[in-house]
């Protein structure tokens, strides 16, 4: 098998084209993840955990609310009254009557922007309209779904698959001893079971939440350190003299 030093200029070149868009598409997954699930506070343990397994001291409304507040511009002098508001609400058992005196206008003066029925279906948001559509979201938060999983999880393994598959066969023609070049190759397909067997089971305890941050750190990284290991070798290593 021909090394990566020895392949033609047109097998470098496409092979580079994938590494750098690839790579810098695997790089702006990890940005993503990095915002999503640990927001301002930054990619910490318990926000991992919290984005499995949910709060469940406190409602998906009462997480989200500073957020929402925060996006809807409101003042910051009445934010507070809201979010009272909406705790007594829930506390006193969300009743309709106090949803309509209490509740309502906060939500119709500062959340229908983003939550009407219209900018829901574009946005991907729940719709806050009605009574039964606050109170949906104001039951505990289990953090992500079942279902929510299962289609990422579809997503995720078919997609990383694919890309370890392809990152791992240009690596493959690497010069580089055996043993380790096979930890390399195998280690993010492995590495993504774990990552994806622990959404399941954090949902189900965070305790589990240590097999999504190995997994996480195991998977598209080390997929990233085979394909900057292939470039090196594909344009500074020289190709061996043919005898």
């Amino acid at each position: 098998m021909r090394q990566l030093p020895d392949l033609t200029i047109a097998e470098k070149l496409v092979h580079t084209g994938f590494i750098f868009l690839v790579g810098l598409g695997l790089l702006v997954a990890e940005a993503y993840v990095y915002v999503t699930v640990g927001g301002k506070h930054g990619l910490t343990v318990q926000a991992v955990a919290q984005h499995y397994y949910g709060n469940r001291s406190s409602s998906t409304l009462q997480t989200v609310l500073p957020r929402m507040m925060s996006y809807a511009g409101m003042p910051a002098s009445e934010q507070p009254k809201m979010t009272a508001a909406i705790d007594h609400w829930i506390a006193n058992g969300e009743t309709q009557q106090e949803y309509a005196s209490s509740v309502k206008p906060f939500i119709d003066g500062n959340c229908l922007k983003c939550h009407s029925v219209a900018m829901s279906k574009v946005l991907h948001n729940p719709p806050l309209v009605t009574y039964a559509d606050v109170k949906k979201v104001a039951q505990v938060d289990t953090g992500m779904s079942i279902s929510t999983m299962l289609l990422n999880g579809m997503v995720h393994l078919t997609m990383l698959g694919v890309i370890f598959w392809i990152a791992g066969w240009i690596f493959s023609k690497a010069r580089f001893p055996s043993l380790p070049k096979h930890i390399l190759i195998i280690l993010p397909f492995v590495a993504m079971i774990v990552d994806f067997s622990g959404w399941f089971l954090t949902h189900q305890n965070p305790v589990f939440v240590w097999l999504v941050l190995i997994g996480g750190a195991l998977s598209c990284p080390v997929a990233l350190l085979e394909m900057f290991l292939s470039l090196i070798q594909l344009w500074v290593l020289k190709p061996r003299p043919t005898t």
